[in-house]
């Protein structure tokens, strides 16, 4: 029920109860004048008889009893108004409560739809914020699908040029020729074959130098294990030397190995593989015979420290990336690996906390933030060291570290002559597999802006770049 038809009813409730109360007093009123009167009457029966007083209040007394036959028959259509105005009250309260619980379901469930609404607000500026998203995504990949195709025309320019030379007809012929050389090749081979068993199936028994000449260097090992008993030890004496023999000539092998990151897609778990530990870029790294390295290399259980150039048996651990050194095979013996080990600290310049280096290195040159402020460095390497980022960091140097491993050589050529660049440093022993596409097969269109090095440590190249920069500096302000 509304408030203007609440008012409503309680000025019709009140109105109703004051003609109730006005009916009340003035039947009260009349009932106290007919006592009055029947009084008076009984009264004048004992007096002498009166024929005008009594003909007078016989009239009264008949008025009297008409208006009270009138009073009781108003009042009772006055009752009966009531009655009518309480169900009719009922019937609007049953239809209020009704209306009021129809309200309650209307205010639930306008109350949902809010929370639907909002949600939908929600998901909509979610909506809106995806695409906005997707459109600069969208836009970066066009820009990129053009500088590939891009690419991909001057490529395809390129090699129509190359195909259409001289050389090119040349290479295409020679590759032919070779196709051809291989397939004769294979089929000699396949003739050779029947023809050296046939020949193997006509010679004498060997003698036993020839057999031991047949036998592969695994079985020899295995055959020299199988003899090796308590009984024959010192007659095994003389085969010591072999292994300084075996760990110089190993050492020699590995000096003249081209080092490479280690192809983690071609390891299986738990690989083994032997090598020796190498000092790259400050850290120790473990490159095995191939000239595979993987760098910070772990001790199992820390067994012994890592010596540097002395060879080493561990296994690649694919769950966790890293390789793990479980046996040594210290070259030297024990009492001479460690004068040796003395000698090479002492020889070694005492080195420096890369926190102490920064420290010294910004006493020593006071400018250097604002020499090297906003210079855009890019160093080629798969060492990604934080270092370089923590030497650098304090000067305002925006610095990229570029992984040969997992960019391509073009990608980085255009990475390091992008016209943002200002200085590039390329690391021969961390990017040895892409150098060829790097600066070997391109001609460089800054060749001032970029140092090609065998390798070289963090602090060192912070050292070069400020001295890079300072020498610039100065020919700029002497001009």
């Amino acid at each position: 029920m509304s408030k203007k038809q609440r008012k409503a009813q309680d000025l019709a409730d009140q109105h109703h109860d004051r003609v109730l109360a006005a009916f009340k007093k003035k039947q009260e009123k009349l009932a106290k004048e007919t006592v009055k009167l029947n009084e008076q009457a009984d009264n004048a029966k004992s007096k002498p008889k009166q024929p005008r007083a009594v003909s007078k209040l016989d009239k009264q007394t008949k008025k009297i009893k008409k208006d009270n036959h009138r009073l009781k028959t108003k009042l009772k259509q006055r009752q009966d108004e009531y009655r009518k105005q309480v169900a009719k009250l009922r019937r609007y309260k049953k239809k209020v409560d009704e209306a009021n619980a129809e309200s309650a379901a209307l205010q639930a469930k306008l109350t949902e739809v809010q929370g639907q609404l909002a949600a939908a607000r929600q998901y909509t500026r979610e909506l809106s914020e995806e695409r906005d998203y997707l459109e600069r995504d969208n836009q970066a990949q066009s820009k990129r699908i053009k500088s590939l195709t891009n690419m991909n025309r001057r490529t395809n320019q390129r090699y129509q040029e190359l195909f259409h030379s001289t050389e090119g007809q040349e290479l295409f012929s020679l590759r032919r020729e070779n196709l051809s050389l291989t397939r004769s090749r294979e089929d000699l081979k396949k003739e050779i074959k029947p023809l050296q068993q046939k020949l193997l199936a006509a010679k004498k028994p060997p003698k036993a130098t020839e057999v031991i000449g047949q036998l592969s260097i695994n079985q020899l090992i295995d055959e020299l294990f199988s003899r090796l008993a308590e009984s024959n030890t010192m007659k095994f004496l003389p085969i010591l030397p072999l292994y300084n023999r075996v760990n110089y000539l190993l050492q020699q092998n590995m000096r003249q190995t081209e080092k490479h990151r280690a192809n983690r897609a071609a390891l299986h778990n738990l690989q083994q593989l032997y090598g020796y530990v190498k000092n790259i870029d400050d850290q120790l790294a473990f490159v095995s015979l191939d000239g595979s390295v993987f760098p910070n290399p772990q001790v199992k259980n820390n067994q012994f420290p890592l010596v540097e150039d002395d060879v080493y048996r561990g296994n690649y651990l694919m769950a966790t990336d890293q390789f793990m050194i479980d046996k040594h095979y210290p070259a030297l013996s024990a009492d001479y690996a460690t004068q040796l080990t003395r000698q090479r600290k002492a020889q070694r310049p005492q080195s420096v906390s890369k926190d102490a280096f920064l420290n010294q290195f910004i006493l020593a040159h006071p400018d250097a933030k604002q020499i090297l402020g906003s210079k855009d460095i890019k160093i080629v390497t798969w060492f990604k060291q934080i270092s370089y980022k923590r030497l650098f960091q304090p000067f305002d140097t925006v610095l990229e570290i570029l992984d040969p491993s997992e960019r391509s050589g073009d990608y980085i050529y255009n990475r390091i002559e992008n016209v943002d660049t200002d200085l590039a440093f390329i690391l021969i022993e961390g990017s040895h597999h892409v150098n060829s596409r790097i600066y070997k097969d391109r001609p460089a269109a800054h060749p001032e802006k970029i140092r090609i090095l065998d390798n070289a440590s963090p602090k060192e190249l912070l050292q070069m770049t400020y001295d890079h920069f300072k020498s610039l500096a100065t020919r700029q302000h002497s001009h």
